[in-house]
């Protein structure tokens, strides 16, 4: 289904802008596929204390779509309370100055989508209320979990409750958050629609021969959610046993100081390469090349670098939390009990001894059935039209 008439504005919380460049990559994805199909704009709204004017508004088209990122300046009123207030009310302001300019480059909307409820789902509530534009909220944020705990605030929860009520529905990742989501009493027509993976970048390597085995980590480097501390030292235990492995680390984060001290002083010393944040073809390639994924975080809705895997015929040692379970069997890799390194440790070691056994077939042809770009325009689209009809 293409309709070029279809007119969708995105308001992402989260988006990859200067000052975090890959930051919410997996909503620039949603994006990239669903403008394949239909006339989009995102509009990205972030504080900038480097700007001398209020407000700045950046306006790209990298991606074949138009992007509006708005900067403004927070407030310095030297009281807390006031600052937050102002900031509030700037932020507001950003969304309508970037919707003024989306109006007159691509013109009014059919249907807004938000993703992730909050200060984003501002705008959305204004149209809905004053021009009677639907919208759609997506759901990536682990914070709703129990797990997490970040969700709190009696007024922070009534908005979010109220913007459920507003929309048409809310898009879950996985079950899992589906159901954190409801423990808050936010009710709402919820849906299952997973994360996108481009499955034309992440291809998998048909002719691997690797040695050293190659593992991979990609994710923020932390204790606290991605649980890097027991990784290096499940991946330092499993390095004492076994001499015919090397890493791959693709991230940044706050750890990284303690992360590479520990493997320095380790078995992994001298047979890991750090990365870092590397542009999306070569995390591609690295991927592609590599014999099999390592991720054990505390809690994850869905994690991307593990459909991106499967895509890439990867099998994946991880944590059973959250929703991965959802989107995991023992034909896709390992699921281990969460927050240990023993246990970790005993799956990389298993890992090394089968990951040949892993048919790349079956797992790129589950990634692109579930998770590729047709799939998940078909379910969105359906979404859009099925919306619009009704509002007519």
């Amino acid at each position: 289904m293409i309709d070029r008439e279809l007119n969708v504005l995105f308001l992402p919380k989260w988006y990859p802008s200067k000052f975090e460049e890959f930051d919410g990559n997996f909503i620039e994805n949603h994006a990239i596929a669903l403008s394949k199909k239909c006339r989009l704009g995102v509009i990205f709204v972030h504080s900038d204390d480097s700007i001398t004017e209020n407000y700045l508004v950046e306006k790209t088209q990298q991606n074949g779509f138009t992007e509006y990122r708005v900067y403004y300046k927070r407030p310095q009123f030297g009281f807390r309370l006031l600052n937050q207030i102002a900031s509030f009310f700037r932020y507001r302001k950003a969304q309508t100055i970037g919707y003024k300019t989306y109006l007159g480059d691509i013109g009014k909307p059919d249907i807004c989508h938000v993703h992730i409820n909050g200060k984003s789902a501002l705008l959305a509530n204004f149209l809905k209320a004053t021009e009677k534009i639907p919208f759609l909220i997506t759901e990536h944020w682990s914070g709703y979990t129990a797990e997490s705990g970040a969700f709190s605030g009696y007024f922070r929860k009534k908005f979010h409750q109220y913007t459920a009520k507003q929309s048409i529905g809310i898009t879950c990742v996985s079950n899992y958050l589906k159901e954190a989501i409801e423990s808050h009493n936010i009710k709402a027509n919820f849906s299952i629609v997973p994360n996108v993976v481009n499955t034309e970048l992440f291809q998998p390597k048909w002719d691997k021969a690797n040695d050293p085995i190659r593992v991979i980590y990609i994710s923020n480097i932390t204790k606290r959610p991605k649980n890097i501390h027991l990784i290096v030292e499940a991946l330092n235990k499993a390095g004492l046993q076994r001499k015919d492995f090397e890493l791959d680390i693709l991230g940044a984060g706050p750890d990284e100081a303690f992360m590479l001290a520990e493997l320095d002083n380790g078995s992994m010393k001298d047979r890991y390469n750090f990365h870092g944040e590397i542009e999306i073809k070569k995390v591609a390639a690295l991927l592609r090349n590599a014999d099999f994924l390592v991720l054990y975080s505390q809690f994850e809705t869905q994690s991307v670098v593990m459909i991106e895997a499967f895509a890439s015929g990867v099998p994946v040692v991880i944590s059973k939390v959250g929703g991965i379970p959802e989107y995991m069997s023992e034909e896709r890799g390992i699921l281990l009990e969460p927050n240990s390194a023993e246990v970790l440790e005993k799956g990389i070691l298993t890992m090394l001894d089968h990951y040949k056994q892993y048919d790349q077939e079956k797992l790129r042809e589950y990634a692109v059935e579930n998770f590729g770009e047709d799939r998940i325009q078909e379910q969105f689209l359906n979404l859009y039209h099925e919306t619009i009809k009704q509002n007519a």
